[in-house]
């Protein structure tokens, strides 16, 4: 599944006030950045409630970002599942984890 994270919403928010911008950013990355972890972490453990939770404040964030793919993943998670694999939603975080190190670089 192809993901390109987009930022044209945040640009429009941020655009005229690069500092914001760049402090915003950070706090994305630091927010994902545990999120991420809370989440494989869950899988390993098939911890729902932090699964569901995490799922739900996700949610808006992926979508402003054009990174529906990872909700469309995690929406398929159900505790019905015998065992899941992260492998797919680390790959799909990290990727976005990155476009926004990218982001913070040219707005810096």
């Amino acid at each position: 599944m192809e993901m390109h994270p987009r930022f044209d919403q945040y640009d429009a928010i941020f655009g005229d006030d690069p500092q914001a911008y760049q402090e915003f950013l950070e706090a994305l990355e630091a927010t994902l950045v545990k999120s991420k972890r809370n989440l494989l972490e869950a899988a390993a453990a098939q911890d729902w409630n932090v699964i569901s939770a995490t799922r739900h404040s996700l949610k808006p964030t992926m979508t402003l970002l054009g990174a529906e793919p990872v909700n469309d993943l995690l929406h398929q998670w159900r505790p019905s599942m015998s065992a899941l694999d992260p492998s797919a939603l680390d790959a799909m975080l990290s990727l976005v984890l990155d476009a926004i190190a990218d982001k913070k670089a040219k707005t810096a």
